[in-house]
């Protein structure tokens, strides 16, 4: 009994104390003061962490983003060799006259006209039904040529940078005019045949050329321009051969590319 007076005793006192101490004119100032102190300091914790939070994001963010970026930028969006055609239904039915390449495969490049075996400076594409097909820029380019010849069909040349041209030849139509520029996938034309290589049926003619000397188009694929070179030994033609024998036996020579067919066929300028 005594312990729980003495218990009431102190309660009471210290509450005396307390109503004391709020009858002081600092009191609810100081309080005031403290309560502030305490929701600001709340409140900078809060935006700090807020803060990290979204520079780690932005981070995290910069980093997937980058890893997006092509590894050299100097090269971003440079375009690069695609087929001329629908892929997956076209093929090489003739392929590049390659100095390098085995007898057989310099027998497979030589075209036979008029008794008169030519290497072939670009590769024959056909399509796989024999039937024609539509024809496409294989980098976009300025249209530089666009005519009829009476051995090779319609062609088109397209002019590119770093000194690179393709050309499209043994064309049954075509679709672009003088001084057009072509974009990357554009039609050139339809597939059809030309006289100097009648065996060949329908196809397309299609030369890569670096400073005017043809270079093989099947490995210039996926290659930008700057990448294209030239070979100081290449496709040429042939002239007075009259086995293909005796035509791959010439594959050493290192005169320049020739433009034409021998027996009078000169004179057109493109092609083989």
């Amino acid at each position: 009994m005594t312990e729980n007076k003495n218990q009431k005793q102190l309660q009471e006192k210290e509450l005396s104390g307390l109503r004391k101490l709020a009858k002081r004119r600092w009191f609810y100032p100081a309080l005031y003061l403290c309560v502030a102190s305490l929701i600001l300091t709340g409140m900078l914790i809060y935006q700090v962490s807020g803060t990290s939070q979204t520079s780690s994001k932005k981070e995290q963010d910069q980093v997937v983003f980058n890893q997006n970026k092509p590894t050299n930028p100097l090269n971003a969006g440079e375009e690069v060799f695609e087929w001329p055609s629908e892929q997956a239904t076209t093929k090489v039915v003739q392929p590049f006259y390659d100095s390098a390449g085995t007898q057989q495969e310099q027998q497979a490049a030589l075209v036979n006209y008029n008794n008169t075996f030519v290497q072939n400076t670009g590769i024959n594409i056909g399509a796989k039904n024999d039937q024609s097909f539509t024809v496409t820029a294989a980098l976009s380019g300025k249209v530089v040529t666009v005519k009829k010849d009476s051995l090779l069909g319609k062609v088109v040349t397209l002019q590119h940078s770093n000194g690179v041209t393709t050309l499209y030849q043994s064309l049954a139509s075509t679709y672009v005019k003088l001084g057009q520029k072509v974009k990357q996938g554009d039609v050139i034309g339809t597939a059809g045949t030309e006289a100097i290589n009648k065996p060949m049926g329908v196809h397309a003619h299609f030369e890569i050329r670096k400073n005017g000397i043809p270079v093989n188009p099947e490995t210039s694929m996926n290659k930008a321009t700057a990448d294209i070179k030239a070979v100081t030994v290449g496709a040429q033609s042939t002239m007075g051969v009259t086995s293909g024998t005796d035509a791959a036996t010439t594959s050493g020579s290192t005169a320049t590319p020739a433009h034409g067919p021998a027996n009078g066929a000169t004179g057109t300028g493109l092609g083989r």
